[in-house]
């Protein structure tokens, strides 16, 4: 037969609350800003730190 416990377990418990909390104090959200390539690719993309190689090279 199926029973269902007298008494939940206690989740999320008190040390559980605590202990989420610490963790989001300790890593908020910031915001990136970042470049991107026109062909989607982070900046400098492959082809961009190719031809910067080229330019330096012949300078």
């Amino acid at each position: 037969m199926n029973r269902t416990p007298d008494r939940t377990p206690d989740f999320p418990s008190r040390q559980d609350l605590d202990d989420a909390d610490d963790i989001l104090f300790a890593h908020p959200p910031r915001q990136v800003t970042r470049w991107v390539c026109d062909c989607g690719e982070d900046y400098p993309c492959n082809e961009v730190r190719f031809a910067l190689l080229i330019k330096k090279a012949a300078a």
